[in-house]
């Protein structure tokens, strides 16, 4: 009797063993990592991220590192009106409009007005910069600007992205650079996983529609219905 109860536990040992050994892992502790190297080897960006990641390396020592998703608030819809408003309240709008922390050090504290509506976040983000220092979940917005000036002037950059659907790449690209960019044909749902070197932003649509076999265009058609 000994013996059978030993060679009972025995295997339920062992199945024990197989069973937590055999147990899928959480997606949740599946974390993607992209890296990239400016061309000018001025700088490099690394991160790491539940939900896929994207990196600009563009040069003289302007290197971003952002999780995928990060820069669709920049097209987030904005309406505020103000009669001699202060700076606090509008920032404390604009945080509660975007979600994200915002902070502001204006050069001189005025008064002012305010009467945006259905503004895109950028464009609001960027009349504060002219008056001040922004950042925006941490992030200087000079060097966002630096970034989309980069992009829409054919500048030569390195880019990494991973695990990210094109549908959510393309939003991205579209709310950092301001253009009208759409997808038209293919499956939204396609994985981005690529790295480049050395490329302009024409270059790098057209390398993410090759991979993932989806059409994305530049459409000002869509930007009209987008943007009213």
């Amino acid at each position: 009797m000994k013996k059978l109860s030993a060679a009972v536990l025995s295997s339920v040992f062992v199945l024990g063993l197989v069973i937590v050994l055999t147990r899928p892992v959480s997606s949740a502790h599946i974390f993607e990592e992209c890296s990239c190297q400016a061309p000018d080897g001025s700088c490099s960006a690394s991160i790491s991220c539940p939900h896929g990641c994207i990196e600009h390396c563009v040069g003289q020592g302007d290197c971003y590192a952002e999780c995928s998703g990060f820069y669709e608030l920049f097209a987030t819809e904005t309406t505020i009106q103000m009669q001699n408003g202060t700076y606090p309240q509008l920032v404390a709008a604009l945080a509660h409009i975007s979600g994200r922390d915002i902070t502001f050090s204006p050069n001189r504290p005025d008064l002012f007005n305010a009467d945006y509506k259905r503004a895109l976040l950028w464009d609001v983000l960027d009349m504060l910069s002219e008056r001040g220092t922004v950042q925006i979940a941490g992030k200087d917005f000079e060097r966002l600007k630096r970034l989309r000036k980069a992009l829409l002037s054919g500048t030569r950059i390195s880019l990494c992205v991973g695990r990210t659907p094109v549908s959510t790449f393309v939003n991205d690209m579209a709310s950092l650079t301001g253009l009208p960019l759409r997808i038209t044909a293919g499956k939204p749902l396609a994985v981005v996983n690529i790295k480049l070197q050395e490329v302009t932003l024409d270059e790098i649509l057209a390398k993410v529609s090759e991979q993932t076999g989806t059409k994305i265009v530049e459409d000002s058609n869509y930007a009209s219905i987008r943007q009213p």
